[in-house]
């Protein structure tokens, strides 16, 4: 405020000076003339929010030849020319409002840019007459005073020059560029930006529609200037960060959601009347503060990525209930913003958006439609049902995909609820999103029920489970799998009739599950039908619907967890049985090793299959439950994750690296456990001394610090390694010459958020409890193991 209020000209500083110092800022620190790179930019980025193009997105019935046209019209464009870089985040945005407020002919309406008091401060004036002294302005006229921050010749500031070592002095300090994480945010734009000047030749029909319909979308986008939006943008996230609930050093709650949504509407009042229009100023700013919030939120860190969130703005629970309770603070104004704001996202956004930012938005507005009582626009439903029922995977799908599988989560009648109550009456969303997962139990052999009873009715004895297992009496009533294997098939070891024992032991001790699974699908189904008949849709009426037989006492992942651990030894016993089957039957030396992980992993294929699509909880629950048993390892578990050795990108989970990032975290936590529990030399050759405080030599607690270090490495690494080999396979067998096929996407913003996460396991595991190692520690030790950057890059060309 004191550099742009010049008050006529005679205060402030002129743009001109401003204009110079930030051309500085441009060319050296954050612009495109920079070596600046933005972590959200486009594609690139580690946190990117947008990819560089748009999707493969299979399209509707009726919209190929279309989509044919668009495509040659960016082709098009893009050879016009190189198109500016995307001003990406919230300090390449600054340094554009900051541009264009020293240029004479831009203002903003924000009021704090003009809060300048000291422009008021007024003093009597000089004068002979005592009776009646005239007020002035307050000026000062003693000598100017100079604020030196390098030294100069006279060298009357040291700081500055000793903490940037301008004199190379021995004692001086060095500078360290900390990460932006929590400071700088990624920038999304969803509403249009303000016109610059000039009518356009041509309006979108259906834009006009919008803005016809809704005047306050109208004056937001014509009357707030990218100023106006940044510095409202800025308010928002700082209201956010000061006022997020907290808890005193006395116990009490300090803040709460309803709190900070109200103080985040008293931004209104910081705008200033646009001097062109009678409206007032405050009109259509809840479209700035969705656009804001919405932006915010997804780029929100990933739920169950393993990583804490980097600053409370980066947390999806919160902002969720903040704009929650902004919704029940204007609900005349809120609700019609966010259905905008969602329906430009899904029209316009969401084939560039990254795998992330699009669960993050379908998990939102799964929570805000929960908390609402479903209220959202039949239409908007209707509409979207054909894009979840296209058998190809497409963006829009997988969001609306998310959005009714997290629903799902939220309530205890799981997807019953979303039918009887979210969905409109007969809505196609059931079939294409829950019916699909519909199990067939009629294909379960009697040798299955038998073991199923022995497990969970009668509760056997698991040695004598066992017993049976590996009996020759199973294998005569059951059949024999393994007749004749096909050597010439690759990897036969993987193929399912390997390991029948290992399968048929998981679906019964798992079962549970599957019989949970199908109890939901029949009640979804029974509530599907049930409000289609009621709306007068008698075809969808079926004869037998299901009843809730449930026991309402029953946990199963608690029940689940109890029987891992004890009919374990069942279930080393069938994959140790179905093993030596194969090494009988197979032709030339086997591999012990790869061998037992086929077995591991045909545990967590079967599993994959028994637990709901939507409930991701229990999947990721059930994995760390077998990997702590030590039933699977970590490298089966990224095995699985990766498709073991299927050779199409759509037999590759599109969260698998959330699933490879558990593996990480628990190989880590394992090796460093049974470092710990030892006692014994590892390599090194020195001995137990974790633990600093009995460790009276600080050079042997050092040592013992990296020999801690070195085998959270040696855990990590092969699995991140094998992913990356994995993932540069896949990549090198798509070809899409036009668009970015969906499956392609989800690797490589997968391999950044897995580094991050990886990453993140080791400096918790590894770094944080020693005081005696850094980050340069952590990329010595990467570098040793050929993990580092350029050899993880290395390992890619030679994939490709």
């Amino acid at each position: 405020p004191f550099a742009m209020n010049t008050n006529n000209g005679e205060k402030g500083l002129s743009s001109d000076t401003i204009s110079d110092l930030v051309d500085v800022i441009e060319n050296n620190i954050v612009g495109q003339a920079s070596n600046y790179s933005s972590d959200y930019g486009p594609g690139i980025g580690p946190l990117s929010i947008l990819l560089k193009g748009e999707l493969d997105d299979a399209p509707l019935a009726g919209e190929m030849e279309e989509e044919e046209e668009e495509d040659d019209e960016e082709e098009e464009d893009d050879d016009d020319g190189d198109q500016p870089a995307p001003c990406a985040d919230t300090l390449q945005d600054l340094l554009r409002t900051v541009r264009k407020l020293v240029s004479p002919s831009s203002s903003t309406r924000f009021a704090l840019m003009r809060d300048s008091p000291w422009l008021a401060l007024t003093m009597d004036a000089q004068s002979s007459d005592m009776e009646e002294q005239e007020k002035v302005p307050m000026e000062y006229s003693g000598e100017q005073l100079v604020l030196d921050l390098i030294g100069g010749e006279e060298d009357r500031c040291k700081s500055v020059p000793y903490l940037m070592s301008i004199d190379n002095a021995d004692d001086s300090v060095e500078i360290i560029c900390r990460s932006l994480d929590g400071i700088v945010f990624g920038r999304l734009a969803i509403f249009d930006a303000p016109s610059e000047g000039g009518d356009d030749e041509e309006e979108d029909d259906d834009e006009e529609d919008a803005e016809e319909t809704n005047p306050n979308l109208e004056s937001y986008t014509k009357s707030f200037s990218l100023g106006d939006r940044f510095f409202l943008a800025d308010a928002v996230r700082d209201v956010l960060m000061c006022h997020r609930p907290m808890v005193s050093d006395a116990g009490a709650d300090r803040n709460n959601a309803k709190e900070v949504a109200d103080q985040i509407w008293a931004i209104s009042h910081l705008f200033l009347g646009a001097e062109s229009s009678d409206d007032s100023s405050s009109k259509g700013i809840e479209f700035g503060i969705i656009e804001t919030l919405i932006s915010l939120i997804v780029q929100c860190t990933p739920q169950g990525s393993g990583t804490p969130s980097s600053s409370p703005l980066n947390e999806l629970v919160y902002l969720s209930r903040v704009l929650l309770e902004l919704t029940k603070l204007k609900p005349s104004l809120i609700p019609q913003a966010i259905v905008l704001a969602v329906s430009g996202m899904f029209e316009d956004f969401m084939p560039s958006l990254t795998p992330t930012a699009r669960d993050n938005l379908g998990h939102w507005l799964s929570f805000h439609l929960t908390n609402t009582d479903y209220q959202w626009p039949k239409s908007y439903w209707e509409h979207w049902a054909p894009y979840a029922a296209i058998d190809k995977r497409n963006s829009r799908g997988d969001f609306v995909s998310v959005a009714l599988w997290s629903m799902a989560t939220l309530s205890p009648d799981g997807p019953e609820s979303v039918a009887r109550e979210c969905l409109p009456a007969g809505s196609t969303l059931v079939q294409s999103v829950f019916l699909k997962h519909k199990q067939n139990n009629a294909d379960i052999s009697s040798s299955e029920t038998d073991l199923i009873n022995r497990i969970w009715d009668t509760s056997e004895d698991p040695d004598s489970i066992r017993q049976h297992i590996i009996s020759d009496e199973l294998s005569e009533s059951y059949g024999s799998m393994v007749r004749s294997i096909d050597d010439n098939v690759d990897n036969s070891m993987s193929q399912p009739k390997v390991w029948w024992r290992t399968r048929l032991v998981t679906r019964a001790l798992f079962s549970p599950l599957s019989r949970e699974t199908s109890r939901m699908i029949a009640l979804a189904e029974k509530a599907w039908k049930k409000k289609a008949s009621a709306d007068g849709d008698n075809d969808m009426v079926g004869e037998h619907l299901a009843e809730d037989d449930r026991d309402e006492t029953e946990d199963i992942l608690a029940d689940l967890s109890d029987a891992i651990a004890r009919f374990k030894p069942v279930l080393l016993a069938a994959v140790a049985r179905d093993a030596d089957a194969y090494d009988s039957e197979a032709t030339g030396k086997v591999d012990d090793d790869k061998l037992l992980l086929a077995g591991e992993v045909s545990i967590l294929s079967e599993i994959g299959c028994l637990v709901s699509a939507w409930d991701s909880t229990a999947s990721f629950s059930l994995i760390e439950c077998l990997m702590k048993n030590q039933i699977v390892s970590s490298l089966a578990v990224a095995t699985w994750a990766l498709g073991d050795n299927a050779n199409e990108l759509s037999h590759v989970s599109p969260q698998w690296w959330k699933v490879v990032s558990l593996a990480v975290n628990n190989a880590v936590t394992d090796a460093l456990s049974k470092l710990e529990l030892s006692g014994t030399d590892l390599g090194g050759g020195i001995g137990m001394i974790i633990d600093g405080a009995g460790a009276s030599d600080g050079d042997d607690s050092k040592e013992a610090d990296v020999t801690r270090l070195d085998e959270a490495l040696k855990a990590a690494v092969p699995i991140l390694k094998y992913s990356l080999e994995r993932l540069c396979h896949f990549l090198s067998t798509t070809n899409s010459p036009r668009k970015i096929p969906i499956s392609a996407v989800d690797l490589v913003e997968g391999v950044k958020r897995l580094s991050r996460a990886v990453l993140f396991h080791l400096n918790s595991l590894a770094l944080s409890p020693s005081p005696t190692l850094t980050l340069s520690n952590l990329q010595r030790g990467l570098m040793s193991m050929d993990a580092d950057g350029e050899k993880l890059a290395s390992v890619c060309r030679a994939v490709e």
